[in-house]
């Protein structure tokens, strides 16, 4: 048996193994960049409305089971995931007084099933006092039809 032949016999051998192997993949459904852009920024606004109505244990309800979590503030060190990052922020009620806000200049980068939100975050107490400005990065997985987010970092701006 010459080497061609036995390059083909084992060809033959491992396609179907290999057509097994792909059938079996699971697809991402393809999105669109508006679609992600407008869904990622729905979940981000319904954790920050948690936190601006002074409720930041629930600022975590899109975060995933191995998310991680840094900030300037109480966060210097990572957090790593879901149970960490909920007690971090179970720890912070009543620290957080009701406020509004504005997500500004945002932007929405996405990479399959992947999506990286940056913005900055103004808010401004209900008396109108502003708070201090931040900028934040969510990186957020789209696994199991559901988009949450693996990590999260905020921080200060800082003055110029």
């Amino acid at each position: 048996m010459n080497s061609n032949n036995l390059k083909f016999i084992v060809v033959l051998m491992f396609l179907p193994l290999m057509l097994i192997l792909t059938s079996c993949e699971t697809k991402q459904p393809a999105f669109t960049p508006e679609e992600v852009e407008k869904t990622v920024l729905k979940l981000e606004r319904q954790a920050l409305d948690h936190w601006a109505a002074g409720n930041p244990a629930k600022f975590s309800v899109n975060f995933a089971n191995d998310a991680s979590y840094f900030d300037d503030i109480a966060a210097h060190t990572r957090l790593d995931g879901l149970e960490e990052i909920q007690n971090h922020f179970t720890s912070l009620e009543g620290a957080i007084p009701p406020h509004n806000y504005e997500i500004v200049d945002h932007r929405v980068q996405n990479f399959g099933n992947i999506a990286i939100l940056t913005l900055r975050y103004h808010s401004a107490l209900k008396d109108g006092q502003p708070g201090p400005p931040w900028k934040a990065t969510s990186v957020y997985h789209y696994s199991n039809e559901e988009w949450q987010v693996v990590h999260a970092h905020w921080s200060l701006v800082k003055e110029q």
